[in-house]
């Protein structure tokens, strides 16, 4: 690895880039927090600002100083190139040693291509291109994914490529065997630094195999359970854990008049899924209530083809009906200032991850489909799955003041500039959506 003691001035040089390149950063990123407008994201709408003193001490700290506080760009960036844990776990990076560390100038090169291709390309874990430190500094010890499915899995690779963070995931037991068509695929993850678990919530002789509840910094539930299916898990495992982060539907709102708003005082119909919320709200548990899931235009899970998959199951074409899709990368985003927040904000709380609110006759128009200057004409919304989801809630407690929703009929060029804005050297795809959570 880069050593500081080198006799060669190259490699010192390259080592002294590396390590002052943090506290550059953080410089900057002071300069961006006294200039909010410095800081604005290209698309969507500029949350609202938060009122004074909502935003927790651990919130104001992931927001405003987690450059300072992160470790090093150059030891996150081995995290990510060697798979290693985070910094303090015991990773490091390994060579053989070989008479090739003595061609100064061959081997520096060698590093620094090394240790910057996580950042450049994702890595091996299939994640979207990203901005170092657009997550924020996470409590300690290692996160749970419990289910690496489409949105667990991106997850999962977004903390331990970014954050470097220790990640455990589960799985079911037979899911060696579970093909999935790319539509509903999760990315690989390779360990380390990410581990692999056997999980079944109804097979309690799996929970075993699952690290002990006490090491853990938090937990996120990323599938659907009933009540009962929770009980015996929480009481037994989840209990232990800090804090446990569990994702639910927009679907559980009672919808009286189509298109109306919902916020997280709107009444609940009365489904298995809204009981399973109230019983970890109850224990504490932060729930974050999605609603249709998206990913990039390009990839398996855009916008298009989330409609084509709507349409083709028979989706009711109204074209005044109101929907609202979230990106994937908000749901990341949401998920890990939930889990860094401090508890007075979160703990036992419902938050919105609504995204934007659109009607479908645009989005037909988005996807150019034949009906859809006669859908913009249909008669008026009765749709009772129609409604506008609010995440004010969100914004205002626990996301950064610079942050906005991804739009979900975003154009090609919007979506370019944005991708180059998160990563301006970054190549490839980045991760599509997931199932979406609400009825499109």
């Amino acid at each position: 690895m880069l050593k500081t003691d080198s006799k060669c001035p190259v490699m010192r040089l390259l080592c002294f880039l590396l390590l002052t390149l943090p506290s550059t950063v953080a410089s900057l990123a002071r300069t961006a927090q006294r200039s909010p407008a410095a800081s604005t994201r290209l698309s969507g709408a500029i949350r609202p600002a938060s009122p004074a003193g909502v935003l927790g001490r651990r919130s104001y700290r992931a927001r405003a100083g987690r450059f300072r506080t992160s470790p090093p760009l150059c030891v996150r960036m081995m995290c990510g190139a060697c798979g290693g844990e985070s910094p303090g776990g015991g990773a490091e990076r390994h060579h053989s040693g070989s008479a090739e560390e003595d061609d100064c100038l061959g081997a520096s090169i060698r590093e620094l291509g090394e240790l910057a291709q996580p950042l450049v390309r994702g890595g091996d874990l299939g994640a979207a291109p990203f901005a170092p430190g657009s997550l924020p500094e996470l409590p300690g010890g290692p996160v749970l994914i419990l289910g690496a499915g489409w949105v667990g899995s991106r997850l999962a690779a977004r903390l331990s490529q970014e954050r470097c963070a220790r990640v455990a995931v589960t799985n079911r037991p037979d899911w060696r065997s579970r093909q999935k068509e790319a539509y509903f695929a999760p990315v690989p993850l390779n360990p380390p630094p990410v581990s692999r678990h056997a999980f079944d919530i109804d097979a309690p002789e799996t929970w075993d195999a699952l690290p002990e509840p006490e090491t853990l910094g938090a937990a996120v539930l990323t599938f659907a359970a009933t009540a009962d299916q929770l009980r015996p898990f929480w009481e037994r495992y989840l209990r232990k854990v800090p804090r446990t982060v569990a994702y639910s539907s927009t679907a559980v709102y009672r919808v009286d008049v189509p298109g109306q708003e919902v916020d997280e005082t709107t009444p609940l119909r009365p489904t298995a899924r809204a009981a399973a919320d109230a019983f970890l709200l109850q224990r504490g548990a932060t729930v974050l209530t999605i609603s249709g899931i998206f990913g990039e235009a390009q990839d398996a899970r855009g916008v298009c083809t989330c409609f084509a998959a709507y349409a083709s199951a028979g989706g009711a074409l109204n074209g005044q009906k109101s929907v609202n899709m979230v990106h994937v990368d908000d749901i990341i985003a949401a998920t890990a200032h939930a889990l860094a927040a401090e508890d007075a904000l979160v703990a036992g709380a419902r938050l919105n991850v609504g995204g934007g609110v659109f009607k479908l006759h645009e989005l037909m128009s988005h996807c150019k489909y034949p009906q859809a200057a006669e859908a913009a004409h249909a008669r008026d919304d009765t749709d009772l799955s129609s409604k506008a989801v609010l995440s004010t809630r969100l914004l205002q407690t626990v996301m950064p003041r610079d942050f906005s929703f991804v739009p979900p009929l975003e154009s090609a060029a919007a979506a370019a500039a944005r991708r180059a804005a998160l990563a301006p050297d970054a190549v490839g795809p980045s991760p599509a959506a997931s199932p979406a959570a609400d009825s499109a």
